[in-house]
């Protein structure tokens, strides 16, 4: 089934999980960052992931901003997505699935990240500052990107901090990657 074009059923299947994982992921970074959680698309995600954070914060309490309720649920989704894309291929082992998950939550917090930015980046060029959608992006990415502004401070205008993170994230997957796989 897979070939040059690659295998369209663990495309799809990688898609909705990892969907799936961001909308957790994102539950979880909103209130580490302490969000506004009046935002209209922030209620969303909480009445979206509250039938299932909920009844695990009965045996997962918060610690401080940490909600580890989401934290569990976002790494058993990882793990079962790589289960699930390891049986496409045929198996995987259970070493292979604790290395390859650990690899996979990594690369899932910094694509969330780097794709954050770089909305962010692109809504402030459109002008549209007042949305829900930009408001939501602040508040995920003003925490990464506030104390780069302050040794990076803005040329001409341009901020330039949305730009020099986005080469970190890159630089960190790619040395992570290199230094895993060879």
């Amino acid at each position: 089934m897979s070939g040059s074009f690659g295998d369209p059923l663990a495309f799809i299947v990688r898609t909705l999980f990892e969907l799936l994982i961001f909308i957790v992921l994102v539950r979880y970074f909103l209130q580490a960052f302490r969000a506004n959680f009046f935002n209209p698309i922030v209620q969303t995600l909480v009445k979206i992931t509250d039938p299932v954070l909920n009844p695990l914060r009965h045996y997962l309490p918060r610690m401080g901003r940490h909600d580890l309720a989401s934290l569990l649920v976002a790494l058993v989704l990882i793990v079962l997505m790589v289960w699930v894309l390891g049986m496409l291929r045929g198996g995987i082992p259970l070493s292979a699935l604790a290395f390859m998950s650990l690899y996979f939550a990594f690369l899932l917090v910094t694509d969330l990240f780097f794709w954050t930015i770089l909305l962010r980046a692109v809504a402030s060029w459109v002008g549209n500052n007042r949305s829900p959608g930009v408001a939501l992006l602040e508040d995920l990415t003003d925490p990464i990107l506030q104390p780069v502004q302050k040794f990076l401070p803005p040329l001409g205008g341009f901020d330039l901090s949305p730009l020099a993170v986005l080469i970190v994230i890159q630089v960190l997957q790619m040395a992570v990657g290199n230094l895993l796989f060879g």
